[in-house]
Order: C-alpha cells, then structure tokens, then sequence
C-alpha cells in the first residue's frame, strides 16, 4: 500500500482554506469598526479570533467600537522558496471606532513576527508583541 496520495491532503487542505478567501470583500458596517490584513509579500496573514470568540473570515475582522483582542495567525514560506513557518500571535487596542477603517500590518524576518494596526490616516496606533513561530 502506497501513501504518497496522503501527503497531498494538507496541501489541498491549505489551497482551499486560501481559496475560500479569494472572495470580494463585504460592506463595511458603519457601526463597527474594519479592520483589513495586509498580505506580506511571500505570507499569508489570517484573523483567527475576536476575544476569544472564532471569526467567519479569515481576511478581515469587524469590531464593535471600544478594547478589543485580535488573534491571528502568520503563514511563513507560502510561494514554496523558503521555509514554512507558522507564526501566531495578538494584539490589543482599546480605542477602536465606529465608521473608522484599520489595517494590520504583518513583518517578519528570519524567526521574528509580529503586526502594527494602522488607522486610516496611515497613523500606527498600536502594535504587537512578538508572535511565537514554530
């Protein structure tokens, strides 16, 4: 019995995870604050979860204004070149709003991880600790 066909199953796993996503983003809420991903270059950045609670898309999360804890995760080594790396992590921002438009940011170099949450006027207004990489 041969188990080659096996190893294909978390590659396809990961392509339709990442093709699921290839969607048009929604309309934001005016009531909530969004916050986009940005995708660095060979990683892909996926939220995870809003204090604590899973989100349905993994592109973008949406926020009641106030403290709120983002979750996500870091995918290393995605175009194949280089070393896959899975790196997860936090921030914290307690003074999201309502109508305002965020964007994370991901950077990583060798081992190192980690995201800075930009309002709309390019301002950073937080960032986070390092992420732990496996």
């Amino acid at each position: 019995m041969t188990f080659k066909p096996l190893l294909l199953l978390p590659g396809l796993g990961l392509m339709c995870l990442l093709s699921a996503c290839a969607g048009p983003m929604p309309k934001a809420d005016p009531s909530e604050a969004f916050i986009g991903l940005e995708q660095p270059g060979s990683a892909d950045l996926l939220a995870q979860r809003i204090d604590g609670q899973q989100v349905s898309d993994g592109r973008y999360f949406e926020v009641k204004p106030g403290a709120h804890r983002l979750d996500m995760t870091l995918i290393s080594g995605a175009d194949g070149n280089s070393l896959d790396l899975n790196c997860t992590g936090r921030l914290n921002y307690s003074e999201f709003k309502a109508g305002e438009h965020y964007q994370i940011n991901a950077s990583s170099e060798g081992l190192k991880a980690g995201v800075s949450l930009m309002d709309s006027h390019g301002n950073q207004v937080a960032q986070s600790r390092g992420f732990l990489c496996s």
